[in-house]
């Protein structure tokens, strides 16, 4: 069939996507990345990558958009994508970072099956404009390999090391040599790392600069804290944040008076936050720090008590010296405005003693894995004497749904409704109009954790038009690949450190 000549002399009309401006494309183009900028892989199938092949203008746009290509992770699933091949083409991407400040993650399942250097194709050329970096399971050897003077606006690392390096089989004859890469890097602020062996002295000891360091997070079980506590703490003049796992020998003053005798006491000034995770213990549960004894914390702030169970009645697990002298510590040392409580189970009378010593606590965070028994009677008002009632200048309540055993049994409510009911009507009803609680903050893994659907969620509902404020946060996708830690998604100073969570990955 011919077409009439009138047709072919008519003008083509561009489809209407064609006409969006490029500002108004960018940030489309943003919308399409993942909520969390620290998950944005370089898959052909996914944002930004998958942008730069529906045509030639998305491509030119895309391609010098510097907000797309600020934050990647490049996780090497599998031998293949280690081939020189889609190592060049990763380079390639990479370049991008030459325009701006970036993040970059570099993720290998295994660290025995890397045979080629990754990083001095992949992090080597485009370390000028680093500012936070994540090596998970990259071999040792390849940043033992780095030299220094690479890290010139880096302030973010995290390093997870390959437990299987440091199996006795694996474990070299010869000791590493120092890492020296980030020795002289002046905008070093913030350090996680899982393996306190390759920091500790002869251990190939990385030469950090521990002075210029505002947060540590120190997440090793295996290994004795002891050193590290008193070769590298003292030197963080400036440490504002620290996680510190403790391991039994840290626990009970007899056992730490030994490594510490003649030691003077030191003052860390600038610190405000500190988590004390009991995991590593052989129960799990809380005991005495001795290593508080040893340091003085004049700025805390923040306290962040994590493990298994806590009963300050139970000799089993606490000698009743230690308890006192903890809960006069924090009573009369620390001026505690934040308080994180994630143990489970814990006693009523526990909690009771817990809140009384920290009477100026204004946000509470809550992980109680046994559906919150006991928790929300104890902060329950019973007598509008503000003298008589626990955690009376509470305004924040965080609360973690996405670990209880009620997900994990599949029955009840994480929340107890009725509880919750009792408990909320009291802080707003029998508080003076200043003293109210003022907000709720949820964190889920999934939606319907933290939907209005969930019975707990409509009591807080009840009161929204009387000024108190619900926030809720789905955060599954940064727990995908996480063991547990949930608190950290929830601390505050982690918000503009999501990385960290990088330390604590499955894979």
């Amino acid at each position: 069939m011919l077409i009439p000549p009138s047709k072919l002399t008519q003008p083509v009309v561009s489809p209407p996507v064609h006409n969006v401006p490029d500002d108004v494309l960018r940030e489309i183009f943003l919308q399409c990345l993942p909520e969390h900028r620290l998950l944005v892989d370089i898959l052909p199938s996914k944002a930004p990558v998958l942008l730069t092949h529906v045509c030639r203008r998305w491509r030119h746009v895309a391609l010098e958009f510097v907000g797309l290509w600020t934050s990647l992770e490049l996780t090497f699933r599998k031998q293949k994508m280690l081939e020189d091949s889609n190592l060049q083409a990763i380079a390639d991407v990479l370049k991008r970072f030459k325009k701006g400040a970036a993040r970059l993650q570099v993720t290998v399942l295994r660290s025995d099956n890397v045979q080629v250097s990754i990083l001095d194709s992949l992090l080597v050329p485009f370390t000028a404009s680093l500012t936070s970096l994540v090596l998970s399971r990259v071999p040792i050897s390849q940043v033992n390999a780095l030299p220094s003077g690479l890290f010139p606006v880096l302030e973010k690392l995290v390093i997870f090391v390959d437990p299987a390096e440091f199996l006795p089989r694996t474990w070299p004859i010869k000791q590493p040599r120092a890492i020296v890469a980030f020795e002289d890097a002046p905008a070093l602020r913030r350090v996680a790392i899982n393996n306190l062996d390759i920091i500790l002295p002869g251990k190939g000891t990385p030469r950090l600069p521990w002075h210029q360091f505002t947060h540590f997070l120190g997440h090793d079980f295996d290994t004795d804290s002891d050193l590290f506590l008193t070769e590298l703490l003292p030197q963080c003049v400036a440490l504002q944040w620290l996680h510190i796992n403790l391991i039994d020998k840290n626990l009970g003053q007899d056992d730490f008076e030994v490594s510490w005798a003649n030691e003077p006491a030191r003052s860390i000034q600038n610190l405000r936050s500190l988590t004390l995770n009991f995991w590593g213990t052989h129960s799990g549960s809380f005991q005495y720090p001795t290593f508080l004894d040893y340091f003085k914390f004049p700025g805390l702030r923040s306290l962040r008590l994590e493990g298994f169970e806590m009963d300050f009645d139970d000799e089993s697990l606490c000698d009743r010296e230690e308890v006192d002298c903890f809960l006069q510590k924090i009573e009369h040392e620390f001026r505690l405005g934040y308080l994180s409580v994630c143990h489970s189970p814990i006693s009523r009378a526990t909690l009771e003693r817990l809140f009384k010593a920290t009477p100026h606590v204004t946000t509470l965070d809550a992980q109680i894995h046994e559906n919150y028994v006991n928790f929300f009677e104890t902060l329950t008002i019973q007598d509008q004497d503000s003298s008589q009632y626990l955690l009376p200048r509470l305004q924040t309540l965080v609360l973690e749904l996405g670990a209880s055993g009620a997900l994990d049994h599949g029955e009840g409510e994480t929340i107890d409704p009725d509880d919750f009911a009792v408990f909320l009507e009291s802080r707003m009803r029998l508080c003076a109009p200043n003293d109210r609680l003022r907000k709720i903050v949820l964190y889920g893994r999934n939606p319907d954790e933290v939907s209005d659907e969930v019975p707990f969620v409509q009591v807080i509902q009840l009161y929204l038009a009387e000024g108190l404020t619900l926030e809720r946060h789905v955060v599954g996708d940064l727990r995908a690949r996480k063991l547990d830690d949930d608190w950290m998604e929830r601390d505050p100073e982690l918000q503009d450190w999501l990385e960290a969570i990088a330390v604590r990955r499955r894979y």
